[in-house]
């Protein structure tokens, strides 16, 4: 299983982002409760948001769920702690998608390692580049 930032999920979407030939064809995708919040307020605020969330609910359909759990909320307090102490500030709804992440042990799939490197032990594989 790999989990989807929610930039590949709009490249995706926008037809940006051709998964076939960059991951088997058996893999399970997944997107985090904390991303559909983050795509369904891009569509809303969007010219289209009627076609977007249509688009959106095919894409849903399509991957695993994963829910932010009271596991991922306590590695979420550890990591917001740690990278405060560092003065390395990170976006909670970021910090909470790794946190899910990292619960699952699965591979996040993001083109924005600026944020998502800090984070120890997250492995980030990027299909856009």
């Amino acid at each position: 299983m790999k989990l989807m930032d929610s930039d590949h999920c709009i490249a995706i979407l926008r037809g940006r982002l051709n998964l076939q030939g960059k991951i088997d064809s058996d893999e399970v995708l997944a997107v985090t409760t904390v991303s559909i919040g983050e795509l369904t307020h891009g569509a809303y605020k969007s010219a289209s948001p009627v076609k977007n969330l249509s688009r959106l609910d095919v894409l849903l359909a399509t991957v695993k769920i994963l829910q932010f759990t009271t596991q991922s909320a306590q590695i979420f307090g550890k990591l917001k702690a740690m990278l405060e102490k560092k003065g390395q500030l990170l976006s909670d709804l970021d910090l909470q998608i790794a946190s899910i992440a990292l619960e699952h042990g699965v591979p996040l799939l993001t083109h924005n390692r600026k944020h998502f490197d800090r984070i120890p032990n997250l492995i980030i594989e990027d299909l856009m580049i």
